[in-house]
């Protein structure tokens, strides 16, 4: 089966999410009070609408530009806009292009003006423009003769680079203490020894009365508490991946052959049953619905900084309504300087806090996410602050 003929069973994504917000309210003539405004917190407010228009285009973006193997849907969007992220707002296809956010090698991207507002149009080539608006003034659209190109449904670029959120995918987790303490448990060995690997076998108990429920476990070790800053609160534990074991006799304890290991398997390692959290492929941007503010609890593969396409850890999860492909902007305090100027010589002030940089979050869980950095001007550090772009 073609790509072409597997687009039309994939739906369509929408360009954008729109919050409307209907607020009204009456004069009725009566004597009662009126009753006190509910309280709201920063997570429950709706965050502006982000208009996009001439000033969000980069002044020296380029006529247009063929996609090629390796690009991604953000890398090509940052050549023509300041913010990258906000390009499904500004997306126009070719309707007779049945999926628009699978864009291949060898399609044209371009910038134009409709109606004032800017847009990027994707054209493929030998597909028909019919429907489309004239090309802008000025610029020439290669039209060629019909033909058909067979291409793997795969083939389609990425919103953003797959390598580097892959190993987060699927893993690690991040679980509440008392459900990793439910989890089943590697007791030992054959041989007793402290160490195991792929291809031995490993004893486990803890399982269901009911007995294992997958045949597949994945092998987790509980890590550090994810702590937020703030108040103190441990909001879940990592569930770092170990290895993978297949369940091979039944019993009480249970034989476990490892056929996958990461890293070194230790008795009271945790099994997890197969997949429980499908990866998703494909990330469209978009700014959260609702005012949000957190920071940065971890980091990964860092000590005290990271920088752009390393992930990090934030205090927000789906609590507080967030979802795969929501954008964040990075800020970091402004520090204090001391005015050598004022009145009283040696006056302190504080300085505004300043973006830093753009991550978006592509895995979520009860009460954090995971996040990718888009991009950044300085190194991201530890408990800077994440809010809406």
């Amino acid at each position: 089966m073609t790509r072409n003929s597997l687009d039309r069973f994939r739906p369509r994504l929408p360009l954008a999410l729109v919050a409307l917000l209907a607020l009204g309210g009456c004069a009725t003539g009566t004597t009662e009070p009126e009753p006190e405004p509910e309280q709201t917190t920063a997570a429950s407010e709706p965050a502006p609408k982000q208009e996009v228009g001439r000033e969000a285009v980069k002044p020296s973006h380029p006529v247009r530009y063929v996609v090629k193997k390796g690009d991604t849907l953000w890398d090509i969007a940052a050549l023509f806009l300041r913010d990258p992220w906000v390009w499904p707002e500004i997306w126009s296809v070719n309707p007779q292009i049945e999926n628009p956010h699978l864009i291949y090698p060898g399609d044209i991207i371009t910038l134009a003006y409709i109606g004032g507002k800017p847009r990027l149009i994707v054209d493929r080539p030998g597909v028909d423009r019919a429907g489309l608006e004239p090309a802008p003034e000025g610029l020439t659209v290669e039209q060629l003769e019909p033909r058909v190109r067979e291409l793997p449904l795969e083939a389609a670029i990425p919103s953003i680079p797959a390598d580097a959120i892959q190993q987060f995918l699927n893993r690690p987790r991040v679980l509440p203490k008392e459900e990793l303490d439910a989890l089943p448990y590697i007791v030992g060995n054959y041989e007793g020894r402290l160490i195991s690997a792929a291809g031995d076998d490993v004893f486990a108990r803890g399982f269901p009365a009911a007995g294992p429920q997958a045949q597949r476990y994945t092998v987790v070790r509980p890590g550090d508490p994810l702590v937020d800053p703030d108040s103190g609160e441990i909001l879940g534990y990592e569930a770092i991946h170990a290895g993978q074991g297949i369940v091979r006799q039944l019993g009480d304890p249970v034989k476990i052959s490892l056929v996958d290991s990461q890293r070194e398997i230790l008795s009271g390692d945790r099994l997890l049953p197969g997949d429980q959290d499908p990866a998703q492929a494909s990330y469209i941007p978009k700014a959260p619905e609702t005012q949000v503010e957190g920071r940065i609890i971890a980091l990964f593969d860092a000590i005290s900084q990271v920088g752009s396409k390393q992930v990090v850890v934030i205090n927000l999860g789906a609590r507080a309504a967030l979802e795969p492909g929501h954008v964040l902007g990075i800020r970091q305090s402004g520090g204090t300087v001391r005015d050598a100027y004022a009145e009283e010589p040696g006056e302190e002030v504080t300085l505004p806090p300043q973006e830093v940089g753009t991550l978006m979050v592509f895995r979520v869980f009860d009460r954090v996410s995971y996040g990718l950095i888009m991009d950044s001007t300085r190194a991201i550090h530890l408990h800077d602050t994440v809010t809406n772009p």
